[in-house]
């Protein structure tokens, strides 16, 4: 075990919040007229919170600390409200021990969401939109006595698309996304059946908010 180390501030911090000034900037400096259909591609900044469970074997709080995210959109305006979009997410983060003396790292691990969403466009003109979304959360620990774990996992979305040009909308999003665990509650095991957790709860809820640009072809 490790004591906690603060991690310096991510320069993608930075991004974020330039991306939420454009947002309420006054929208009068865009020339927004019509949106080009065609191809998007979304590679966006956000931050990740949730993924909180109890160890039933020590009663230690754990959880995934909460960090920033990284990931890419891609879909296709067809022209209709209804859309469908592929989404990658990648966060870089560590899973920690409370309810002792102080928090300890237990392993550094990177999880990673592969999605399908299908999107509902609620109004053009704002770019206000829904979604449903499934697909799988991978766990990739940092550490050879643990196996990397894929789960099925069911989420929901809504933000807005808002254009800023023809070719280009900014994109705000919140989703959560709840990740499935063994029937046992298992996570986090090793190659030779040994598992690092083992909690009540079956389902692992986190939720992300992001900002990105949309880039249409």
């Amino acid at each position: 075990m490790f004591l906690k180390q603060q991690k310096p501030p991510s320069p993608g911090n930075f991004l974020f919040y330039t991306l939420l000034a454009l947002f309420v900037f006054p929208t009068g400096v865009f020339p927004t007229g019509a949106v080009a259909e065609g191809l998007m591609i979304t590679p966006y900044l956000g931050y990740r919170v949730g993924g909180n469970f109890t160890d039933i074997a020590t009663g230690l709080e754990l959880e995934l600390v909460e960090s920033d995210s990284y990931g890419l959109i891609i879909g296709r305006d067809n022209g209709t409200n209804n859309q469908l979009e592929f989404i990658y997410s990648l966060q870089s983060t560590q899973l920690e021990a409370s309810g002792i003396v102080s928090p300890v790292v237990l392993v550094d691990v990177d999880v990673e969401n592969f999605l399908v969403a299908g999107k509902r466009i609620m109004n053009k003109d704002s770019g206000a939109f829904v979604s449903g979304i499934v697909g799988v959360t991978r766990f990739n620990p940092e550490s050879s006595s643990l196996n990397s774990e894929t789960r099925f996992a069911l989420g929901l979305g809504g933000g807005t698309d808002y254009p800023i040009g023809k070719n280009f909308s900014l994109r705000l999003e919140g989703r959560g996304i709840a990740t499935f665990l063994d029937s046992n509650g298992a996570v986090f095991c090793g190659p030779s059946g040994g598992c690092l957790v083992y909690t009540e709860s079956n389902v692992l809820w986190q939720f992300e908010v992001i900002a990105g640009i949309t880039f249409r072809f």
